[in-house]
């Protein structure tokens, strides 16, 4: 999987935009606050149709303009697809192969895509509700089903708070449509858990594996998933009926659970090193990588937004090793010296000075 090209209208500080990238590594060099990172971000929302940066699509928009639109081809196996992603305050429109497709759930996974950025140390440091965003982008890269079974879930979920929430108001109750609503609710949520299980089972033998060649180290990394409702559904939302009446929501479900992250048998959040934190996010990162090429037989694209410059050398030649000629991969440094470029056999390099781009020999 290879991004060709890009083309940016009235995306951030971008109000046209060509680059034509190496299907290797693409290296953006530039002081901070000059577009950097809205290239790679603007990659991430081609994949996702939403940013990693931002929760209000508005706030990419280029000011006093309209909209918003990141086009490009994408080198897919033996064919070239089209992507687009039109963003205006109205909404959000996606294309493939200049037809706009009904649903965006039908445009998740065209493009696969890993990024690594500093604020994904958030991932084991920061709350619940990141890790869970995390476990839902990242297994609907590859699965539909998940999509389907996520989006009945939330769906049912606010039935049942809205009506949570009217007999908490009432004082009135009806059981008989609040044990229909729950039923539904556990249908879907079942099938999520199962897909989450598995996923992370299978991120966490990859991630070990990276880490330890990443850290030169034995150390073994866990990943161990925390569902909210431990044994039997029915009889763990009926126990808690009355309660959730009294607080209006639900209180139990797949959008409570929570993972935590082990070296050997401590936790990485209170006693893992900034650097052990980092390494551990980094070889999750890359265990996506192998999970998204197990599903697709196909590498995804790479993103490594300032990076680099926070790994120790041992650390960053094992990287650069792992992506070289197989990854495409776009790094973003303000620092050319900050990264062996020896390490990487293939690759451009471009400036980028406000919102100039500029293809350097």
């Amino acid at each position: 999987m290879k991004l060709e090209n890009l083309n940016l209208s009235n995306f951030r500080n971008y109000p046209s935009l060509h680059i034509n990238f190496h299907k290797n590594t693409n290296i953006f060099i530039g002081k901070n606050a000059q577009g950097k990172t809205s290239i790679l971000e603007s990659i991430y929302v081609l994949a996702f149709t939403k940013s990693h940066k931002t929760h209000k699509d508005a706030d990419f928009i280029l000011h006093s303009t309209e909209f918003a639109k990141i086009n490009a081809l994408i080198h897919l196996k033996d064919n070239d697809i089209d992507l687009d992603i039109i963003v205006s305050k109205l909404g959000k429109k996606a294309k493939y192969n200049q037809i706009e497709l009904d649903k965006l759930s039908e445009y998740i996974g065209l493009l696969n895509v890993v990024m690594f950025a500093p604020e994904d140390l958030e991932l084991i440091k920061g709350n619940p509700k990141d890790r869970r965003k995390f476990l839902d982008l990242e297994i609907g890269q590859t699965s539909k089903e998940y999509i389907y079974n996520l989006q009945q879930y939330r769906k049912i979920l606010k039935q049942r708070n809205d009506l949570l929430k009217t007999m908490q108001k009432t004082k009135t109750t009806d059981y008989l449509l609040l044990d229909v609503i729950t039923d539904q609710l556990i249908d879907y949520q079942q099938h999520i858990v199962v897909l989450r299980e598995k996923f992370l089972s299978i991120i966490e033998s990859f991630a070990t594996t990276h880490y330890q060649k990443l850290a030169s180290t034995q150390d073994i990394l866990r990943i161990t998933y925390i569902p909210s409702i431990k044994s039997d559904f029915k009889e763990e939302y009926s126990s808690k009926y009355q309660y959730d009446i009294i607080t209006g929501t639900t209180n139990s479900g797949i959008h409570r659970d929570e993972i935590d992250f082990y070296l050997n048998d401590f936790p990485l959040k209170t006693h893992g090193s900034q650097g052990e934190q980092r390494t551990a996010v980094l070889a999750v990162k890359l265990a996506l990588i192998d999970f998204i090429y197990s599903h697709k037989k196909e590498y995804p694209v790479l993103l490594l937004d300032d990076v680099l410059s926070e790994l120790d050398t041992t650390r960053q030649n094992n990287l650069l090793e792992y992506i070289n000629n197989n990854i495409q991969t776009f790094i973003t440094t303000t620092n050319i010296n900050d990264i062996d470029i020896t390490k990487i056999t293939d690759y451009q390099l471009f400036e980028i000075e406000s919102g100039h781009v500029k293809e350097c020999d």
